[in-house]
């Protein structure tokens, strides 16, 4: 017995050095270089010169080419000039065009054609556009149900602002938003952000919360061109 003793104190030492050395090795480890999914340079369409202060709609109804319902994302859209890029980090079809005529939604503040979150998951909606703006202003809907049993509150809906120049990109800022609960399916709001600087990318996103859901859909989406 004496002899199994120290045997098993030298056992239990020699496991505990073992521990500090790889903790030791993991702590001098460099840390990830993994680099964030906004960081990469998006598709920003071809430079347009729209004149400055000029202030133009995509409401998915309008703009060229014609979008037709069930369409999905990545796609363009140009009006009056100015092209955007919508798309996801999630595509492809993310997001797709839809109506009441497909959905049969009741959403007051929408009109004809709009953005649509074809996936269950949580996603993230990309505009690249072909120029500099300086204002932006959507429709939005989260598709989440209120009362008991549903969420207590509507989501907050984030808008975040970025400024890509020669494949860098600096973000300019963000804002948010919650939608208001009405008689109709699912809570609306509007979503805006106003800068003196300029950008010309910016990603929207609904921010976790429990309960919460994990889809919106957007709408007229108002921007004016920087000076």
């Amino acid at each position: 017995m004496k002899k199994i003793i120290p045997v098993v104190i030298l056992t239990i030492a020699g496991f505990l050095c073992a521990i500090l050395i790889i903790g030791n090795i993991f702590h001098f480890l460099p840390a990830s270089t993994s680099t964030p999914e906004i960081s990469k340079s998006p598709l920003i369409p071809p430079t347009t010169h729209v004149p400055p202060y000029t202030t133009i709609t995509y409401d998915f109804n309008n703009g060229q080419p014609v979008l037709s319902e069930g369409q999905n994302t990545p796609l363009n859209q140009t009006s009056n000039g100015l092209t955007a890029h919508f798309s996801s980090p999630s595509d492809p079809a993310t997001y797709s065009i839809q109506s009441y005529d497909t959905t049969f939604y009741t959403l007051s503040q929408f009109s004809g054609n709009y953005l649509f979150d074809n996936k269950i998951v949580r996603d993230k909606l990309q505009i690249s556009f072909s120029q500099p703006l300086s204002n932006i202003t959507l429709t939005f809907a989260t598709a989440e149900y209120y009362g008991a049993g549903h969420v207590d509150e509507p989501s907050i809906m984030k808008v975040t602002t970025y400024l890509y120049n020669n494949g860098g990109n600096k973000m300019i800022g963000s804002n948010t938003a919650q939608g208001i609960v009405t008689d109709n399916i699912f809570p609306q709001g509007t979503l805006s952000f106003s800068t003196q600087k300029s950008f010309n990318f910016v990603e929207i996103e609904m921010l976790p919360q429990q309960p919460g859901g994990t889809d919106f859909l957007i709408d007229n989406v108002v921007v004016t061109t920087a000076p």
